[in-house]
């Protein structure tokens, strides 16, 4: 208690007064409102707004308390005679919680197929699923993954890319069970994963994907490529191709070229836009002349070697109101090396203060002939060279 010994205006030490009941009384509401109002939360707390360093000396310890709701979930021991022996229609009749304790995840790897023939709800499936994650943390064996069947649809791609898969039949039966359904993540993981076993698609598979949004395309190689319906095309989004390399996309333009013939223009340019990485100098050439304007994203997706030999003023025209952008990439390959390649004065005449190109009065020499030219100094390692002149018509001389 607060009260000392001594002169006090509460009264003498063991004798209290009306000022000292109405203290403690007060004390007393305080104390009740607060652990009424904390245990509404579900954890029980001291008063922490004291009135004097006294009370806070006379206050127990923090006690926590449960909520209902937390307790709830706290994991309960299966009730006697409910543990599972075999998957099947008694199951669905069980509360999520008993699932959760009374159903073991090798009993659900070793009867998969029950577990798709009984019609659980979602939330039952969802629970199977975590045993099985759990049981199998570092991805399913190959066993369990060709026995999922319709449980297929409840993974995730992050779940696929842990898998071993090296059968095709495999890769078939679970494209099955997909088609028609939003699956398009999930069935790129699963053909990368089977390729990346070097495993081989067959026509008959390749048919199966056509079904499916082509963001597997990348994956495939040049060969199975080659083999993909000309339909696949159509359903190719922006960034579907953005993983494929060069040897892939030398399949694909060609493919969508084709696809796209009958279109011009504007219209024409926004369906071959994915796939111009395989574009030649001669296809950007006949694209300048439909009058699009290439936004620079799509720019930096070409081939180094297919707009390198473009000159100026037809990088200006395939650019249209973009050409700005060259002012962005001055500093990156391959706008840089374009750059070197140019002549500073039609650079200047461009308005953008780009800076690198070749000064008046300089060449641009192989060094594949740097024999011929011993001795004569070059600015820019290997490629292309610069020299004047008059150095050069010495080195002719001197050879």
């Amino acid at each position: 208690m607060a009260l000392q010994c001594g002169q006090s205006p509460l009264g003498s030490c063991g004798t209290p007064t009306h000022g000292s009941l109405l203290l403690l009384l007060l004390r007393w509401v305080l104390l009740s409102s607060a652990q009424t109002a904390d245990a509404r939360q579900g954890i029980m707390t001291p008063w922490r707004q004291r009135s004097s360093q006294d009370l806070s000396r006379q206050q127990p310890e923090p006690t926590v308390i449960l909520s209902r709701a937390l307790q709830s979930t706290e994991k309960k021991a299966c009730p006697p005679g409910k543990e599972a022996q075999v998957v099947d229609e008694n199951l669905i009749f069980y509360e999520e919680w008993e699932l959760e304790a009374c159903v073991d995840g090798a009993l659900l790897a070793k009867q998969m197929d029950r577990v798709n023939a009984v019609p659980f709800t979602y939330q039952q499936l969802d629970i199977f699923k975590h045993k099985l994650d759990k049981l199998y943390p570092q991805g399913y064996p190959e066993s369990l993954i060709r026995q999922l069947s319709y449980f297929f649809l409840g993974v995730t791609p992050e779940d696929i890319h842990k898998w071993n898969v090296t059968s095709l039949e495999t890769v078939k039966s679970l494209l099955k069970v997909s088609n028609g359904r939003k699956m398009d993540a999930q069935v790129a993981a699963l053909i990368a994963r089977y390729l990346i076993g070097e495993g081989q698609l067959d026509i008959a598979t390749l048919d199966m994907l056509a079904g499916f949004r082509p963001t597997y395309l990348c994956f495939l190689s040049p060969e199975q490529l080659g083999s993909v319906q000309p339909d696949v095309v159509w359903a190719v989004g922006p960034q579907d191709l953005d993983m494929c390399r060069p040897l892939q996309m030398d399949v694909l333009y060609p493919k969508a070229r084709i696809a796209f013939q009958n279109m011009s223009g504007s219209e024409y340019f926004a369906r071959i836009k994915p796939f111009l990485g395989g574009a030649s100098t001669e296809d950007l050439r006949a694209l300048i002349q439909q009058n699009i304007s290439m936004d620079m994203a799509t720019f930096k997706k070409l081939q180094k070697e297919a707009w390198m030999p473009m000159t100026i003023a037809e990088v200006q025209k395939l650019l249209g109101p973009n050409l700005a952008g060259l002012k962005v990439e001055e500093g990156n390959s391959p706008v840089r090396d374009w750059i070197f390649k140019q002549r500073q004065d039609d650079l200047d005449s461009l308005g953008l203060g780009l800076h690198g190109g070749i000064p008046n009065g300089y060449l641009v020499l192989d060094l594949n002939f740097r024999e011929a030219l011993s001795g004569v100094p070059h600015l820019f390692g290997p490629g292309s060279t610069l020299t004047v002149i008059p150095s050069l018509l010495l080195a002719l001389i001197l050879n």
